[in-house]
């Protein structure tokens, strides 16, 4: 405006003193229109004054005077007035074009410019400013001596404003113009509507401008009172304020800058202070600072901070947990209020820029620290990219101590460096990292490696010293890899659930291309390991665990085991288990999965345990299984056969294992007992419970179903067993008892069948089947050839299967039948001998027992049966029964059927009719399943009672008669022998029609009444 003013003066000058307007005008080519108004020795006016083109003027005034005044020296100007003017103007290269009214400037006489000892009067002056940043309306007011008392007011208006990367709108600033000693000064607010800096959105600035300007106009100083609100990224500066200092010209300019602010919130961090302090420069149309940014009381967004809160929860029961869950706790800590101090560079110019970070400082009001320092700093270029040459130091709060040298060659360079981080503790868990060597690229892509050794609580226990080396790989995008090669895994020590395992080492290997894979958020990867080999101790008993493969998926959460081993205890009385798949997954707090193919021995519970299948799961240091396995004796001569046990439950907790099911003979499911068992790892010691409610036996179920000790001696039993059983055992050895019981049971036997058997068992040794002396069995019948009844068995069961009689006792036709004390081995094959002895039989009474009607006896008989019994089967050996002294008699008083028997066969039968015998024998020899031989030999005289009366039969019933019988039968068939022998009917009526046909055939005299296939005995 002042340089407007003064072109005007010279416009009018020397043409308005001379009166040469129109000559000066077309000398300098300037076309212009006016009216001249008045012209006189002081005054001058010209009205409608257009200069430059007429379409465009440069210059619009509705009217001007010029106050002249003459002197010796010659005219000169002492004044000016305008009333309402409009100018065009340019600002380019710091310098400032008024069009075609630059031809009426003098030319440069090569002294200091100077503002004119001239009087000005403004009443409306216009300026339209073009500029590189925008157009400015600039609008005067004000009138005084131009270069000492001008008063005024200077108006500037921009709709829109760039300055390097700052979009300004709505520009407007009131000045109030001075000028004291050829200095104009301007004093005024300047306002912004709103702007737009590098992101920063501004919605309102201030700044109270005061500014004096050098007397040559080319320079100036002064300061601004600002007063900012802004946006930057959503966040919030409220209540910025501060003062900027600057010296210099249009084209360089310089001075301090200091802004704070009150609460605030900036690039989503919250602060009640902010400042900004330093030096700056504008020059060429660039801008620079080199100062301090400060905020006082800083802190993180409370939702920000919540986004912490779900990594609280990662590694929980491991020692990862109190780890993440004590950095967290920092982080947020060190998030709710901290001081940050920044030393800043910063050059912007024509969309071009950059920021030089050279110190950063955080310290938090919990103790955390943080500084980047060292080094070329922080550099943010653009376009370019980021730079870092520094070093960031870490600690106090709860955060770790850690150093990071990191570097660029260049821009565009990797980014390489190394962290040294101090063991980080947080109670019991620790860890600890080698140095940390990483890069990155300016995709994003980073590498890093390192190996850490892990420390603390897992589960109940402590793992000490897990190590293993990390190679990380981030792909600039969503996808993060960790350990893409195979790696060795170490721990100096692992104890939990009462495992307690030393220094041990195993390879891991990554499926699907990575240990773990992160991509979108999702958990990815997996890992393979195996073979492998570990050995230490559960609780105080020695454990070794073997596996051959194992592998694991994360995304899935779930692993899978073949060919695991465990062994429990003292190799005396180890613990067994082999299964032959695992397969699992992770839950909260706990793991559970499935198994197959499983098979062991608790300790030394004589047990085998197969084909075990179900499900299992870990959880508060308790693993529990449940399922269905089968149970065989462990013995090399297995004294049952294997049973199928279901409802299988079994846990493990503080070194001790529990289990129960039910046994099950596996091919009727027939149940056979109730299992309980408890066993003490460390102590080695433990039991088994059996109960058996209730076996019933029939012909749809045998006990050889269930054992093969009773395989060829009993059969067809029709009856129930019921009873307990208990096993204990020591590192010292294994006992048991167990005490079993039937109410009532029928069998077959070598020696004939049994019905109504009754007793109890009481086992000192349950496993070798060996019981206490004095063991009794009630018989209601048992019939080895001849039944008898209500019979009493004595005995004990000896280990190795065996069988020692103590004394069998049965009423026998008035007397009794004894088995006399015997040894029964079962154990393998090979003789077992058994003797009844047969004490006062009385003859009438044993044949009360058939219900011999046409035949009666007396006599009282004794003897003994000895048996014996092997593979072929049991046999009578030398059995031997004989009528007491005295005899005894027999009367046949049954009718012969067949008529014609001849002389001797009529006089048999009429001796039988009534004979009293002197002695009687009965020998028998033979199997009891095949044919017996038995002897019968008595003598005596006939009594003639019922016989016909005749001399030849009275002389020959009074000598004695000697009978010699030889029977071969079946011996089952020995009383139908017996009763063909006191029924003699029976023997003429089977043999006496073929006795007859072949002596008539042959002629011969009649042979004596025997079968046909008898022969005679001596």
């Amino acid at each position: 405006m002042f340089l407007a003013l003064l072109g005007a003066a010279w416009l009018a000058r020397k043409p308005v003193a001379e009166h040469f307007i129109d000559d000066a005008l077309a000398a300098r080519g300037i076309p212009a229109r006016y009216e001249i108004a008045q012209i006189g020795f002081r005054t001058q006016r010209l009205t409608n004054v257009r200069i430059g083109d007429p379409r465009r003027p440069d210059l619009l005034a509705d009217w001007v005077e010029v106050d002249t005044s003459l002197w010796v020296s010659g005219a000169s100007v002492t004044a000016i007035r305008v009333g309402r003017v409009t100018i065009r103007a340019t600002l380019a290269d710091g310098k400032v074009s008024f069009g075609t009214i630059d031809r009426l400037l003098p030319a440069p006489s090569g002294k200091p410019f100077a503002l004119p000892a001239i009087k000005a009067e403004i009443a409306d002056g216009r300026i339209a400013l073009a500029t590189p940043y925008g157009p400015v309306a600039l609008h005067v007011v004000g009138a005084g001596r131009l270069d000492d008392g001008f008063a005024g007011t200077l108006g500037a208006k921009a709709a829109a404003f760039e300055l390097g990367d700052c979009r300004l709108a709505t520009l407007d600033a009131v000045l109030q113009i001075q000028v004291r000693a050829a200095q104009p000064s301007l004093t005024g607010p300047v306002t912004l509507a709103r702007g737009d800096c590098g992101g920063a959105r501004i919605t309102t600035a201030r700044a109270d401008l005061t500014a004096t300007l050098a007397a040559k106009l080319d320079s100036g100083r002064g300061s601004a009172r600002l007063a900012i609100a802004a946006l930057d990224g959503g966040a919030e500066l409220r209540g910025l304020a501060g003062s900027v200092d600057f010296v210099g010209s249009a084209r360089d300019v310089s001075g301090d800058l200091d802004l704070r602010s009150g609460p605030a919130a900036a690039a989503g961090v919250a602060a009640l202070r902010t400042a900004l302090a330093g030096r700056y420069r504008y020059a060429d149309g660039g801008f620079a600072f080199d100062g301090r940014a400060q905020a006082t009381r800083a802190r993180l967004p409370v939702a920000w901070r919540a986004r912490l809160d779900p990594a609280r929860g990662a590694g929980t029961g491991t020692p990862v947990g109190p780890i993440v869950a004590q950095a967290v706790a920092a982080l947020q800590a060190a998030g709710r209020s901290g001081d940050v101090d920044a030393r800043v560079s910063t050059i912007l110019n024509a969309g071009r820029g950059q920021v030089i970070v050279s110190r950063l400082a955080f310290a938090a009001a919990s103790g955390a620290r943080a500084t980047l320092a060292g080094g070329s700093g922080l550099l943010y270029r653009w376009p370019g990219g980021v730079r870092i040459d520094s070093t960031v130091t870490l600690g106090g709060g709860g955060l770790p101590d850690a150093s990071v040298r990191v570097r660029q060659a260049g821009f565009g360079a990797p980014l390489v460096g190394r962290a040294i981080i101090a063991p980080y503790a947080a109670g019991a868990a620790r860890l600890a990292l080698t140095p940390i060597d990483f890069s990155a690229t300016t995709s994003g892509a980073t590498h890093i490696t390192t190996r850490a050794a892990l420390s603390g609580p897992l589960g109940t226990g402590q793992v000490t010293a897990l190590s293993l080396p990390l190679d990380a790989r981030w792909d600039g995008r969503a996808g993060l890899t960790l350990n893409p090669a195979c790696a060795p895994l170490a721990f100096e020590r692992l104890a939990v659930g009462g495992l307690d395992l030393p220094r041990s080492s195993v390879t891991l290997c990554p499926r699907d291309g990575a240990l773990l894979r992160l991509e979108q958020g999702a958990v990815r990867g997996g890992g393979t390991i195996g073979p492998i080999r570990l050995a230490g101790r559960l609780g105080s008993a020695p454990i070794g665990v073997t596996l051959q493969h194992g592998e694991w998926l994360f995304g899935a959460r779930r692993f899978a085991a073949t060919g695991l081993g465990v062994r429990l205890g003292a190799p005396e009385r180890v613990t067994r288990l082999d299964v032959a798949t695992l397969g699992g997954s992770l839950a909260t707090g706990s793991l559970a999965g499935s198994f197959d193919g499983a098979s062991g021995q608790i300790g030394a519970v004589p047990l085998l345990l197969s084909s075990a299948a179900g499900r299992w799961r870990f959880a508060a240091n308790v693993l529990a299984l449940d399922g269905g396995l089968m149970v065989a004796d462990s013995a090399a001569d297995a004294r049952f056969h294997p049973l199928a046990a279901r409802s299988v439950a079994l846990t493990l907790a503080d070194n001790r294992i529990a289990a129960r099911g039910t046994l099950f003979e596996p091919s009727k499911s027939v149940k056979v007992a109730d299992v309980t068992i408890a066993h003490d790892l460390g102590a080695g010691a433990g039991h088994a419970d059996l109960t058996v409610p209730g076996i019933v036996f029939g012909p749809q179920f045998q006990p050889d179903a269930l054992t093969r000790l009773t395989y060829g001696v009993i059969a067809n039993v029709v009856g129930s067993v019921n009873g307990e059983g208990h096993i204990r055992w020591t590192p010292q050895g294994v006992t048991s008892d167990g005490v079993f019981r039937t109410p009532g049971t029928d069998l077959a036997a070598a020696f004939g069948p049994a019905t109504g058997i009754k007793g109890e068992v009481r086992f000192t040794d349950l496993l070798a089947l060996e019981s206490a002396p004095g063991q009794v069995a009630t018989i209601k019948t048992l019939n080895p050839g001849i039944a008898v009844n209500d019979g009493v068995v004595r005995y004990r069961l000896l280990r190795g299967t065996r069988i020692a009689v103590e004394q069998g006792r049965w009423p026998f036709a008035g007397g009794t039948l004894t088995l006399e004390p015997t040894l029964l081995d079962f154990d393998k094959a090979q003789e077992r001998r058994m003797t009844f002895r047969v004490d006062g039989m009385r003859a009438d009474q044993f044949l009360q027992q058939f219900d011999f009607k046409n035949l009666n006896a007396t006599g009282i008989f004794d003897g003994a049966l000895p048996m014996v019994f092997d593979s072929t089967g049991g046999r009578i050996a030398q059995g031997r029964l004989t009528v007491r002294p005295g005899g005894g008699t027999v009367a046949y008083v049954g009718e012969v059927t067949q008529k014609d028997v001849g002389f001797w066969g009529n006089f048999a039968f009429q001796a039988l009719k009534s004979l009293r015998y002197r002695s009687l024998e009965i020998v028998m020899n033979g199997p009891l399943a095949g044919e017996m031989i038995t002897e019968v030999r008595f003598a005596g005289i006939g009594q003639g009672a019922g016989a016909k009366r005749n001399f030849l039969f009275d002389r020959l019933q009074k000598l004695p008669l000697i009978f010699n019988v030889r029977i071969s039968a079946p011996f089952r068939q020995l009383i139908d022998s017996a009763q063909s022998f006191y029924d003699p009917r029976r023997l003429i009526e089977r043999n006496l029609p073929t006795l007859l046909e072949e002596q008539t055939k042959r002629a011969k005299p009649p042979t004596p009444i025997q079968p046909s296939d008898s022969r005679i005995v001596p």
